[in-house]
């Protein structure tokens, strides 16, 4: 780990929770002792970034369509993500200017 200068950052109580949360999973995950920084680093390399337009669909979606059990935007994307990889169809085709999936 790079020592640099210190800084101070305000955030939310959400934003705490959420960069706890995260902080416990690395520790889970690494059986070492991490920190704000570690979780940061983690979440900016691992990132996705989605159109707000897209969140907003997902949201939608979750809200509409309860009775699918999904309650968090991430676990609704990550079932999305598994559905896709599962899927055997080959003869299907991502247009990335389209946003859709062609048959």
């Amino acid at each position: 780990m790079k020592l640099g200068f210190l800084k101070t950052l305000k955030i939310s109580d959400e934003a705490h929770v959420k960069l706890t949360s995260v902080v416990e999973r690395l520790m889970a995950e690494t059986g070492k002792m991490k920190t704000y920084s570690d979780a940061i680093e983690a979440l900016l390399s691992k990132s996705v970034i989605l159109s707000p337009e897209l969140l907003d669909q997902v949201e939608s979606f979750i809200k509409d369509n309860v009775q699918l059990g999904y309650t968090t935007k991430e676990e609704f994307i990550q079932d999305a993500i598994r559905s896709r990889l599962k899927s055997k169809d080959k003869h299907t085709t991502h247009d990335p200017k389209e946003g859709r999936t062609k048959p």
